[in-house]
């Protein structure tokens, strides 16, 4: 009896393991747990220290995370009301490096001179959609970046530079596909207009990028030095902040995008490793967005 009821208990604590860890079967292709599990989270623990170079900065507001564990953990700021990304606090122009192999299909150029009482206010977002078979459909933006190599023309040609006042997407640049809270904006042919015109800023749209190279660099809001990170995973399930029936997140224009797409906390949903030419990644796990030697 005693053998059964350890086996019980050391069965719950694998399946309670799992869960907590990272997403449900549902969201992917993925069934199991990596098949090698050396280096996986390592730097979590060095990214948890207040005194590392690269630390975890605020995570997404639990509140719209409609799938897998909602909260961040560690230090544990509170996100304001509808934050969809977790920020890494890392110095001013350190490379970010893709997570996954995906290809860019959107950007929009909100930088300005000044936000409030914030200067600089970088503000360049790019949304990725990914090409992986382990984590089909889903969408990778980064934000608060002060450039990218992947638009040549970003703080070179002035039509694609940083505005007086921060404006948002109505003084911006952008084209293609941009997630918001709620809603996703198509710029371009058969969606809505760029506030300004996209075409200074070469971007190369449609542009394929492999796990480990750099998408663009860190920027800063203030004296905040940092980038932005959010993820929405594709799920059977349909998701009630999409369709505007989350308590508390009441939409005030219709909702629109894939409703199957949920926002996710990036540091407990996923599972991460240091990138290196010649570092195996088990099916599904993630490189984490920068040169962990640095």
């Amino acid at each position: 009896m005693k053998k059964v009821t350890a086996y019980i208990l050391l069965v719950l604590h694998i399946v309670l393991f799992y869960f907590d860890q990272n997403a449900y079967s549902v969201s992917s292709a993925l069934t199991k747990l990596p098949a090698d599990m050396s280096g996986i989270n390592e730097m979590h623990k060095v990214l948890k220290k207040s005194n590392s170079k690269i630390r975890f900065g605020t995570h997404a507001d639990p509140k719209i995370i409609t799938l897998g564990p909602q909260k961040g953990g560690p230090p544990g700021y509170a996100a304001y009301k509808g934050k969809t990304s977790m920020n890494i606090k890392m110095p001013l122009d350190t490379p970010v490096l893709a997570p996954t192999d995906m290809a860019l299909v959107g950007f929009d150029n909100r930088s300005a001179i000044r936000h409030g009482k914030f200067t600089p206010f970088d503000d360049l977002e790019l949304c990725f959609e990914s090409t992986s078979q382990d984590w089909p459909n889903m969408v990778v933006c980064f934000y608060h970046l002060r450039t990218s190599p992947l638009l040549p023309g970003h703080l070179i040609n002035k039509k694609c530079g940083l505005v007086k006042k921060w404006l948002g997407s109505s003084g911006s640049n952008a084209s293609g596909r941009i997630l918001y809270l709620m809603n996703e904006s198509f710029y371009g042919k058969g969606g809505i207009s760029s506030a300004k015109d996209p075409k200074p800023c070469k971007a190369e749209i449609g542009r394929f990028v492999k796990r480990g190279e750099i998408i663009g660099f860190s920027g800063q809001v203030g004296k905040n030095e940092h980038v932005a990170i959010k993820f929405k995973v594709r799920s059977d399930k349909l998701n009630p902040l999409t369709l505007g029936k989350l308590p508390k997140y009441k939409p005030k224009f219709k909702p629109t995008g894939d409703p199957y797409l949920h926002w996710v906390q990036p540091a407990k949903f996923f599972y991460w490793k240091c990138f290196s030419p010649q570092t195996e990644f088990s099916d599904g796990v993630l490189a984490y967005p920068f040169q962990c030697n640095d």
